[in-house]
């Protein structure tokens, strides 16, 4: 039976669907609805969804590599009328870029960085913590928010 380095990352024992892009308009307000289908009860567990700030270079639409220094990180709502399943949404606020440092243009959006955490109920090495989703947040220009 042949053998792998031990440095090589031939397999990935954890996987998901990769990154996501959630597409917004500046000033809208909408939400995602998340399904999470290894549960089928959040009762016990604490949910956290966060939009961290890119750094964004205004005027020029590209995705940033990197979180703006010092840059706003905003909590996204939750709401999850009914904890017996395994389903909530997370509210993307119309306010989301009020305190950004850059803005959209027409044809040039700006970014955010998008993730979610799930926590059991569990302490120390008992607990365990999922990150099920992680991308960016695209906001485009709104002739109404201008």
């Amino acid at each position: 039976m042949p053998r792998s380095k031990i440095t090589s990352s031939s397999k990935d024992l954890i996987t998901d669907d990769g990154a996501i892009l959630a597409s917004v308009i500046h000033g809208e307000q909408t939400r995602l609805d998340i399904v999470v289908g290894w549960l089928t009860n959040l009762s016990n567990y604490t949910i956290t969804a966060k939009v961290v700030e890119g750094n964004n270079t205004q005027g020029s639409g590209e995705k940033p590599v990197a979180a703006e220094v010092g840059g706003a990180v905003i909590t996204l709502p939750i709401i999850d009328t009914v904890v017996s399943d395994n389903q909530f949404d997370i509210v993307i606020p119309q306010t989301l870029i009020d305190t950004w440092a850059t803005t959209p243009e027409p044809d040039k959006p700006i970014y955010g960085f998008i993730g979610l955490e799930i926590q059991d109920s569990g302490a120390g090495n008992a607990q365990q913590i999922w990150k099920p989703m992680r991308g960016l947040v695209e906001v485009l220009y709104s002739p109404t928010e201008a």
